[in-house]
């Protein structure tokens, strides 16, 4: 039986990096985390407009809270 050489095992690794998804179903579970962690996606480029509404929805969720305590204080007294 003869020993893998280094250029088969570049050959291999080579394989393997092309082929995520196969490098996935080998891991075991610790090794999966490390991966993902690793691998994560970046956070996504959001439009002037998709922010502006983003910061309009936080917003409204924080008056709205401010009311909802508002009127159960009201009611408590």
């Amino acid at each position: 039986m003869t020993q893998p050489t280094d250029e088969t095992h570049k050959i291999k690794s080579r394989e393997l990096a092309a082929k995520p998804e196969l490098v996935r179903t080998l891991l075991e579970e610790d090794q999966l985390v490390a991966f993902k962690k690793r691998n994560r996606f970046p956070r996504r480029k959001l439009s002037f407009g998709l922010q502006i509404l983003l910061w309009l929805l936080r917003i409204y969720v924080v008056v709205m809270l401010g009311i909802v305590i508002w009127q159960v204080v009201k009611v408590l007294k």
